[in-house]
């Protein structure tokens, strides 16, 4: 099953953008060759095992990710390609989040204050992480529940389960951080773009995570549609695939691909520096825009 004209689209996507291609294959192989040989760890600090457990997660995370922008882009489905991009950077801000040896919070462009007794550290940011997704879980249950979805004999139980988990992540975190997290309802007490500004990273915010949203929340409609006057007084609707955003979601998702790279690599100590430096100036280099965009 295809659109109108994606046939067409696919082979100009294949010519035109085959070195972004390549590209993009060295570094998911990059990414995998992490859970496919063995490596010897030298974390940068301290590190726990739940610690480790999220951070590899996230990280294959992004392998999934970036893979599915890659595959969806070689369709000619840009648009689609961007919103699959979105969630990559919000993949890239988790990961930078986690992995930085020290971060300092803003919201609205000023410093938060430190939360006395529990410092930002990367332990306490990968306990509120678990939290934030334990309250996630019990949200998620307790909407199947009302709506009739969670009718398991022993729904109740699991309820309470849930929500001995989240009380259990939320003692681990005290008691400003939990009013933060549940005030934000995000992992890091503050919102995407006060995350993004706090980790420096407001440059590809308001260049690809912001425009993207409108795909995400479905409120660009009226750009997939041409409507032209037929000579009897009528209107003609027509709509066909379209390669635009491909080649800007590729160049994006491949940013923020070796930015997470580039986090896993200094906070496990993987040897991963001279394979990483090879690949960055040619993603810097990628087209970001098709000739007919």
């Amino acid at each position: 099953m295809r659109l109108p004209g994606e046939d067409e689209l696919r082979d100009s996507i294949r010519s035109q953008l085959a070195s972004e291609f390549q590209v993009a294959s060295r570094l998911l192989d990059i990414g995998t060759s992490i859970f496919l040989n063995p490596v010897n760890l030298e974390p940068d600090g301290e590190l726990d095992p739940f610690e480790l457990h999220i951070c590899l997660g996230i990280v294959f995370k992004a392998c999934r990710q970036y893979r599915g922008i890659v595959a969806v882009a070689e369709i000619s489905l840009g648009d689609v390609a961007e919103s699959n991009g979105r969630m990559l950077l919000e993949t890239m801000l988790t990961a930078e989040f986690l992995m930085r040896p020290v971060v300092t919070l803003k919201r609205g462009g000023k410093q938060l204050p430190d939360v006395p007794g529990y410092p930002l550290t990367r332990l306490l940011r990968s306990r509120l992480y678990l939290a934030h997704d334990a309250a996630s879980t019990l949200k998620t249950l307790r909407g199947m529940a009302s709506s009739g979805d969670l009718q398991c004999p022993d729904a109740d139980r699991v309820l309470r389960l849930a929500e001995s988990q989240v009380q259990e992540q939320y003692n681990e975190i005290g008691p400003d951080w939990t009013e933060r997290l549940k005030q934000a309802k995000t992992f890091s007490g503050v919102s995407a773009l006060d995350l993004a500004d706090s980790l420096g990273l407001l440059a590809i915010y308001h260049a690809f995570y912001h425009p993207a949203s409108a795909r995400i929340h479905g409120s660009d409609a009226s750009r997939y549609i041409e409507v032209a006057e037929k000579s009897d007084g009528g209107l003609l609707f027509s709509t066909t695939a379209s390669a635009k955003g491909v080649a800007e979601a590729y160049v994006f998702s491949s940013l923020a691909m070796l930015g997470i790279l580039n986090a896993i690599k200094r906070r496990l100590g993987l040897k991963l520096d001279e394979r990483l430096s090879e690949i960055a100036p040619r993603i810097q280099n990628m087209a970001r825009r098709l000739p007919d965009d």
